[in-house]
């Protein structure tokens, strides 16, 4: 009976923490995403793994659903708040996009992909020239 109960427990556990996951990653709170692999695809040469350091990439990204914002962090130092312009909300992904850089002469395109049970996430950018896949984790901020 103690070893039935105790997996009754562990399956209702699990229930209720899957659905715990999936609330973090519904786009309703603020979350901070942590960049890992970064690879960079230049016009006219082969794709590479690079660093964060020498991609001017930063550290940590965090997504404000509420207020719409996109900020990327450094060594502490955030920059410029940017717009989050599209957020949808999928079974399985929270998918948001949007412009970083309107100000500057060289924008960057970005869509983030997140997986809404594990907090995964893919995010990808394209200026001139130029494009990145970057592979990181996300959790609530």
């Amino acid at each position: 009976m103690k070893t039935i109960m105790n997996k009754l427990l562990l399956v209702t556990a699990g229930l209720f923490g899957a659905t715990a996951v999936l609330a973090d990653f519904d786009g309703s709170e603020a979350l901070i995403c942590s960049l890992g692999q970064i690879i960079e695809c230049d016009y006219g040469a082969e794709c590479m793994s690079v660093t964060n350091e020498s991609t001017d990439a930063p550290d940590f990204v965090e997504l404000d659903f509420k207020k719409k914002k996109f900020v990327a962090t450094t060594a502490g130092e955030n920059t410029e708040p940017d717009d989050i312009d599209n957020v949808e909300v999928l079974e399985n992904h929270l998918i948001a996009q949007g412009v970083q850089g309107t100000t500057r002469t060289d924008p960057l395109g970005w869509s983030i992909s997140i997986n809404r049970m594990t907090g995964r996430a893919v995010l990808t950018a394209a200026g001139d020239n130029a494009g990145f896949v970057v592979f990181g984790a996300c959790m609530p901020l």
